[in-house]
């Protein structure tokens, strides 16, 4: 069967591995291969040209051609104007579920069947289900609950910090996820999850790395493959998650997020069901750590090569006077604010957003059938030097005088999908980093290698070592290794 392409530009499959080949390149550096594609191509460009299937939007039966196996190509999308268009207009363009290519196409095997439910929420409904699922869970994320969960993140963080010990080297990266896990199994699930939360949290983290292992592009479920563990955690997760939700329901509601969604009523009296709630829960809880880690273990990396940033912004710090930030003071911390923007700019934490045309479309003056994926480099947009002069360099004054459009800077994605726990994740990250620095100031040791690790999200790969000086120690620049060199400048 012939399947239409994309018209965008793009290579030839690979001789020998054909567009599995290509594909395979794209999952080892999917920042640097887009780059080079853009370079080549323009800004729409197909990782291919051939038939190749990486994501799936999930159930979707009213659109057959969305169903082919085989997937009718991928492309790679740069600029604002782009972003504008495929974000806003999500009855043509669909968000997909979180499992992508493992997503089932036809009936499901006994196996795969908890891949229907497990971590899809939010990213596995589309048109009117959307907006209906997106109003059932407004309420938890209403900004006065993020407020009432201040104290829980403060208490947290005193407790993550209090065995830290100047001198030390540490894996932040480490420390960041045990963190925000905490925060997130307390919000979500309540005080009485902890333990259990914490060890659903690591499978999330073990199912996320799992889904991007190259030997995913041969799913076969056999001992001891990456797909048949994949589909082994992937049932241990929907059975926890499940029974967390079944022993909640018998216990009550309380103060926390999970209690709220089952609580959660439509206009028309509707709730939602067991099969929605284990996929709202699983992509909230795993959004709500591994996002807010990654953009805290970067920001602690650019803040150890910039000591005058670190010294200004403890200037800016001093006036708390030692104690954390309450909700009302993080208004009054522009510099705070200017840095972590700067971060996520530089280095944003999910640097590629996903969507599949519903529909047969033009974008950029290119036909795209329907069933064809997009992929929105995120990157790359906040690297262009038309929006962000000296785009490379880590610079957070850049914010007193710039206001680009939501498509320019989007982080957190734009549009009405825009990421449901933004402000969630913005204040956990501002207070954490208000709490740490007033203790230490991190400097990479010498001899260090930094490399990230792209899929879903970008993070440091095997964690990131900081040596935690004392407040108001300058960090010493040491030279260091690692691919992240190619994605900013860097002093040393």
């Amino acid at each position: 069967m012939n399947v239409e392409l994309p018209t965008a530009p793009g290579p030839r499959p690979m001789f020998g591995l054909g567009v599995r080949g290509n594909a395979l390149v794209w999952m080892r550096d999917p920042i640097g291969y887009a780059g080079r594609l853009f370079a080549r191509y323009g800004n729409v460009a197909s990782l291919v040209r051939g038939p190749l299937r990486i994501v799936h939007p999930g159930p979707t039966p009213h659109v057959p051609s969305l169903r082919h196996a085989r997937g009718a190509g991928v492309v790679l999308v740069n600029g604002a104007d782009l972003n504008r268009e495929v974000l806003t207009d999500h009855e043509r363009y669909f968000m997909v579920a979180l499992p992508g290519r493992m997503f089932p196409l036809g009936e499901p095997t006994e196996r795969q069947r908890p891949l229907v439910r497990t971590m899809t929420g939010l990213f596995h409904v589309n048109g009117p289900e959307h907006r209906k699922h997106r109003r059932l869970l407004m309420p938890a994320f209403h900004k006065t609950r993020i407020d009432a969960y201040r104290d829980d993140m403060v208490r947290i963080t005193e407790g993550v910090l209090a065995p830290w010990r100047a001198g030390e080297t540490r894996d932040v990266h480490a420390d960041m996820t045990e963190l925000t896990l905490r925060v997130a199994t307390k919000t979500l699930f309540g005080e009485e999850e902890g333990a259990r939360g914490a060890d659903l949290a690591r499978k999330m983290q073990r199912w996320l790395e799992c889904m991007i292992s190259p030997g995913m592009l041969v799913p076969l479920d056999r001992r001891p493959l990456p797909y048949w563990r994949f589909l082994n955690l992937t049932r241990e997760i929907d059975e926890q998650t499940a029974a967390i939700l079944r022993d909640r329901r018998r216990r009550g509601e309380g103060a926390d997020m999970l209690s709220m969604l089952l609580a959660a009523r439509d206009e028309d009296g509707s709730a939602l069901d067991e099969d929605e709630l284990v996929g709202h829960t699983g992509v909230i809880f795993a959004a709500g750590h591994e996002t807010s880690t990654n953009a805290l273990a970067w920001t602690l990396l650019l803040l150890s090569q910039h000591p005058s940033v670190l010294r200004d912004l403890d200037d800016e710090l001093a006036t708390l006077r030692g104690g954390p930030p309450a909700v009302e003071d993080l208004a009054r911390l522009p510099l705070l604010d200017a840095v972590v923007k700067e971060s996520m700019r530089l280095l944003p934490p999910v640097p590629i957003h996903p969507r599949v045309v519903a529909e047969d479309s033009e974008l950029g003056g290119h036909r795209f059938p329907a069933g064809s994926e997009i992929f929105l480099s995120i990157f790359h947009m906040h690297h262009d030097p038309k929006v962000f002069a000296d785009p490379e360099a880590f610079s957070p004054r850049r914010w007193e005088t710039i206001k680009p459009s939501v498509y320019e800077y989007n982080p957190f994605s734009a549009g009405p999908r825009m990421c449901i726990g933004a402000s969630f994740a913005t204040m956990e990250i501002k207070i954490v980093l208000a709490m740490l620095l007033a203790r230490f100031w991190p400097e990479l040791p010498r001899g260090a290698r930094v490399d990230p690790r792209v899929a879903i999200t970008m993070a440091p790969r095997g964690g990131l070592r900081l040596t935690l000086r004392p407040r108001g120690t300058p960090p010493r620049l040491h030279r260091f290794e690692g691919n992240v060199r190619k994605l900013a400048r860097w002093p040393s």
